[in-house]
């Protein structure tokens, strides 16, 4: 019987060479991957990294606790959490003002059989989506969960066999998914992102090039490598905020941007964007400098102004 494996799509920490001594050195980072503007201060959410992985959390440039941080937020936010000790994407949506829940997703699909599930609080929580595939994200419209994820494809290797990602959908959480077009010819890696308003909804995709599906059309914003990892829309103007790569590399020196209605704005070389959030005129954009992921450190950019985080 062939032994299964499922393949699993983390956010990894590299490491580096023992030193003379055998040991191996401690790498510390951080990056943010949430912003907020709320009664005038910037709350950003992120994650510290050395041999574990700890949220972090920021108001203005100082770090505070999980408590003050959430306080802080208007209700109705939802913020990115760090991936949990089963592997799971985290996402953290307040409810109330003295109450939050915990949507948590499977990195890589487990089984062909039964159907999708998440953790809501730390409880399983199925679909009547069938596996094998995942949920990747998760974004609120008028107190209503929608979703994104996608079916995977079940291949065999010389390690055994496994799930690849295959076809990307949309869900409202109770009709049908709706599955979204891939090029033939792109390197299809899942999906990082989900935004719903009125009269549309929009899904980061991960491709050998950075884009966006608004509905179930496919938008490419550029030829070189990127990804988008957030998308908003402000006064009828569509954001999407990620990196893209000069080189056309998937590994080193990034350039952190945001795309406004599919307008290239860079903000800094050597760096990546994660989180977007538009107050009036500002443009405030979260993420990391930092050529790799050995040497990431928090950050923001108020309309293109880089302020650190400890």
């Amino acid at each position: 019987m062939i032994k299964k494996f499922f393949i699993l799509i983390l956010i990894s920490v590299a490491t580096s060479c023992s030193n003379d001594d055998g040991t191996t050195p401690e790498i510390e980072g951080s990056f943010a991957n949430s912003i907020f503007i709320n009664n005038g201060k910037v709350l950003s959410s992120g994650v510290e990294f050395s041999n574990t992985r700890t949220t972090t959390y920021w108001i203005d440039h100082s770090a505070v606790d999980s408590t003050t941080f959430v306080a802080a937020l208007e209700t109705g936010s939802v913020y990115r959490g760090t991936v949990d000790d089963a592997f799971r994407k985290a996402f953290v949506s307040k409810t109330s003002s003295v109450q939050a829940d915990l949507y948590s997703f499977n990195q890589g699909a487990f089984t062909a059989a039964g159907t999708i599930g998440y953790f809501k609080n730390s409880n399983l929580d199925t679909t009547t989506i069938s596996n094998p595939g995942i949920l990747s994200a998760i974004h609120f419209y008028k107190q209503q969960a929608y979703f994104c994820g996608h079916f995977s494809e079940e291949v065999v290797t010389e390690a055994g066999a496994g799930f690849r990602p295959d076809i990307p959908f949309f869900w409202d959480g109770s009709a049908e998914v709706v599955e979204l077009p891939v090029s033939q010819d792109a390197f299809f890696r899942g999906v990082s992102c989900v935004f719903v308003d009125e009269d549309n909804f929009y899904v980061g995709g991960k491709m050998p090039f950075p884009m966006y599906w608004k509905n179930t059309e496919l938008i490419q914003l550029g030829s070189l490598f990127g990804e988008v990892n957030q998308i908003t829309v402000n006064k009828g103007d569509v954001y999407a905020v990620g990196y893209y790569n000069k080189n056309d590399s998937n590994s080193t020196g990034n350039t952190a941007c945001y795309w406004k209605n599919e307008e290239l704005v860079e903000l800094e070389d050597d760096a990546q964007a994660t989180g977007i959030y538009i107050d009036g005129t500002d443009v405030y954009v979260c993420g990391s400098t930092g050529r790799d992921q050995a040497s990431y450190k928090a950050c923001y950019w108020k309309n293109g102004v880089r302020v650190a985080l400890p």
